[in-house]
């Protein structure tokens, strides 16, 4: 029974500032906790990339490079209240607030070259952009649980509106192979706005039945979602000193999706550590697009069966097995659909595409783990059989430019091997350790046809905490990534995070410094091979950032030692 709070600034080299504050209070049966801040973040950073075009007879080459400065701004809040109407219904509450006010600045070269690698024309893009995204949310949640155990009865529903401004102003100027001005050049304006509102209902139902070794599970859930989509493509005129609205360039469209969902499953303990679990998801999904710009209406709907089986095997409470099926359903959204056209490097446009299939995936895992005091150590198999794939690709058209969109392609398997593991080595030092390898295979008609290639995706994951005395201590945080795609890779630097802690005046007063990517900065380099052209991308930030964090917590009420205690620990 009692209040507490905290308060936090955070500052950092690299143009970080922050401030932040949390506030508790409970009493029985009532508990409220609200958070509030506001964060300012600032990213600059430079790349290239090196594109050869081949044709039947020749090839050319585009060169690019650029540099960027990126600023937001971020305030958020979050209010969560759980209040005990009884011993068994309880009420939660969430709300959430979450905003950002964005300014970004990019300068681009674009040269042309000629087969014999000879300059023959250059053009400078400058691209600004403002805008802003807010998000608030709102989320209630029932809760009963029956006079038996094993029983319980949840009631979720949700609310969320999203507002989304973005202006982009791009200005290019053209030059001759000398970099002398030719007198030619472009101003544009792209206004994009959106409106974004939906709401979910979900229900759960879980019954452990009078034998106490079989456990029935039934729900379902309705989620529905409003996307309001305006953009205007703006085109200046030198003679009239005024833009003026390309129609063919600009859109207008609604998307609205509906999604509905029916669960049922059992769960039977066989013997004392064997179990299985089996069920179905039954989910029907309608969705519509209204493209007003062009007069055109497109809606679909389609019934999903996704069945799932798990078995669990469990020895001495120290070593467990289990296998698993199950089918799952990835459904485009917006981002994937929208056909509005990025216009941000005039050399590869980006859209969406509103044909876009759901894709559906047959998933088997095998984990085998060990775990006891000191240690756990997992292993996981895996196979996917995924269907009607979706995924990113780029194009060469004509000019030498190339398009960047969204499109199914054949079958795709995934061959999955993973591991996460953690090992205590006394009570003040232990580490985490987890990686992950996927193999993608493509069919092979869409290698010999788009050039599609197999290709490896690795993640991994390595942290560390050190706490030699209770006001002391001290972590680290390495990862490293790389991806692979059906026309190339993407890899990506170690990224690190060192930190050490320092409690003062009865642990009240707590100092934090970290030290973001010390050693280099963050680095991107990706290769991508198409039908008809290569390209090498590469980009940095700087990510480099020495951050001081200063907190201070505060408690008034009954047992404050052990509120503090766990304060701080959160």
């Amino acid at each position: 029974v009692g209040m507490g709070g905290r308060i936090n600034v955070t500052g950092g080299t690299r143009g970080e500032a922050g401030l932040s504050g949390n506030l508790n209070y409970r009493q029985k049966g009532l508990a409220i906790n609200f958070n509030a801040g506001a964060g300012f973040n600032r990213f600059n950073g430079n790349g290239y990339s090196k594109r050869e075009n081949i044709y039947a007879d020749s090839s050319n080459f585009l060169n690019t490079d650029s540099r960027n400065s990126n600023r937001s701004r971020r305030p958020n809040a979050r209010l969560n209240i759980d209040y005990d109407l009884n011993s068994r219904n309880t009420i939660n509450l969430l709300a959430q607030f979450n905003q950002n006010d964005f300014s970004n600045y990019n300068e681009s070269r674009f040269t042309n070259l000629d087969n014999n690698k000879m300059i023959y024309r250059v053009s400078n893009r400058i691209t600004e952009a403002e805008g802003m995204n807010l998000n608030p949310s709102i989320n209630l949640t029932y809760t009963h649980r029956g006079r038996k155990p094993g029983e319980t009865l949840r009631i979720i529903a949700g609310a969320n509106y999203s507002r989304n401004e973005n202006d982009r102003m791009f200005y290019q100027d053209y030059l001759d192979a000398d970099l002398m001005p030719t007198g030619s050049d472009s101003t544009q304006q792209q206004l994009s706005n959106s409106l974004n509102r939906g709401y979910n209902v979900r229900i759960n139902y879980d019954k452990l039945l009078n034998n106490q070794t079989t456990t029935i599970s039934a729900g379902g859930w309705h989620n529905y979602n409003y996307n309001d989509v305006l953009l205007d493509f703006m085109m200046f005129d030198k003679p009239g000193n005024s833009f003026v609205k390309n129609a063919d360039l600009s859109n207008d469209f609604r998307f609205t999706q509906n999604i509905s969902n029916l669960r049922l499953s059992g769960r039977q303990q066989i013997i004392e550590g064997m179990s299985i679990t089996a069920g179905l998801n039954t989910e029907f999904t309608a969705i519509m697009f209204d493209l007003k710009n062009v007069n055109k209406k497109a809606d679909n709907s389609y019934v999903s069966w996704l069945p799932f089986v798990n078995f669990n095997r469990t020895w001495h409470e120290s070593l467990n097995l289990t296998a698993s099926y199950r089918k799952t359903i990835r459904r485009p959204g917006i981002d994937q659909l929208n056909p509005a056209i990025d216009y941000s490097n005039p050399y590869n446009t980006r859209f969406g595409n509103p044909d876009l299939a759901a894709s559906t995936s047959h998933n088997f895992d095998l984990v085998l783990g060990k775990n006891n005091s000191k240690y756990y150590l997992n292993i996981g198999l895996g196979h996917n059989v995924v269907k009607d794939v979706f995924i990113q690709v780029r194009n060469l058209v004509e000019d030498g430019k190339t398009e960047t969109t969204w499109q199914n392609i054949d079958d795709r398997k995934e061959y999955e091997l993973s591991t996460w593991t953690g090992y205590t080595f006394s009570k003040q030092l232990r580490a985490n350790f987890s990686a992950g390898y996927t193999i993608n295979q493509y069919t092979e008609a869409d290698r010999e046809l788009y050039r599609y290639r197999n290709g490896g995706s690795f993640t991994s994951n390595l942290n560390a905490n050190f706490s030699p005395v209770d006001v002391w201590n001290f972590n680290s945080n390495f990862t490293f990534n790389r991806f692979a795609n059906p026309q190339g890779t993407v890899r990506s630097n170690v990224s690190m995070n060192l930190g050490v802690q320092r409690k003062f005046f009865n642990k009240r007063f707590i100092v934090t410094v970290n030290a973001v990517d010390p050693i280099f900065n963050q680095e991107n380099r990706s290769v991508t091979y198409g039908p008809d052209f290569n390209l090498e991308s590469f980009n940095t930030t700087n990510s480099r950032n020495y951050r001081l964090t200063l907190g201070y917590n505060f408690i008034r009420g009954a047992g404050n030692k052990e509120k503090l205690k766990a304060l701080t620990n959160s």
